[in-house]
């Protein structure tokens, strides 16, 4: 079967090549974010939000640039890449079976990911909440590779044995 939704083989490895220097620098931002060095930009946000200042609250803008590092913004978009590369990637022998494994896999990291944040959410607050957040937009992901490649090194090497 023929599964159009899914990344050439070859995408995989790349996904593990940007997957892996990605996920050290944000480790290291989650631990200290001043050890990384700052790259600024100005980005036109949609909303500022309102804040507080000495002189009482200020209310948000529209549509205004704002001088920011975007550290932050380079370490989520390259593990998102890296990790879609990574689950979205078509298996060598990639069959009716494995199509199987892999639709088992994602729905079983959902559910974990549910109670993830179900218990994250009565557990932490406030900034380990957010450094919990900050994990748990990939945590499907990784959830899910971790499930989909322990579900197919089982199944070859149980058929290997019959």
């Amino acid at each position: 079967m023929r599964s159009n939704y899914l990344f050439p083989t070859a995408c995989k490895k790349i996904g593990w090549a940007l997957f892996i220097p990605f996920a050290i620098v944000g480790i290291i931002f989650l631990a200290d974010s001043s050890l990384l060095p700052e790259i600024k930009w100005n980005p036109v946000v949609i909303y500022t939000g309102a804040h507080l200042t000495d002189h009482g609250q200020v209310p948000g803008e529209f549509f205004k640039s704002i001088n920011d590092d975007m550290k932050e913004e380079i370490i989520v978009i390259g593990l998102a890449i890296a990790l879609s590369l990574i689950s979205f990637s078509r298996e060598k022998d990639e069959d009716e079976l494995v199509e199987h494994l892999r639709a088992k896999s994602l729905v079983w990291s959902l559910k974990a990911n549910v109670i993830l944040l179900i218990i994250a959410t009565l557990l932490l607050y406030n900034d380990q909440y957010v450094t919990f957040a900050w994990i748990y937009m990939f945590s499907v992901f990784l959830l899910f590779i971790i499930r989909f490649e322990i579900e197919l090194y089982r199944f070859r090497h149980s058929s290997h044995e019959e």
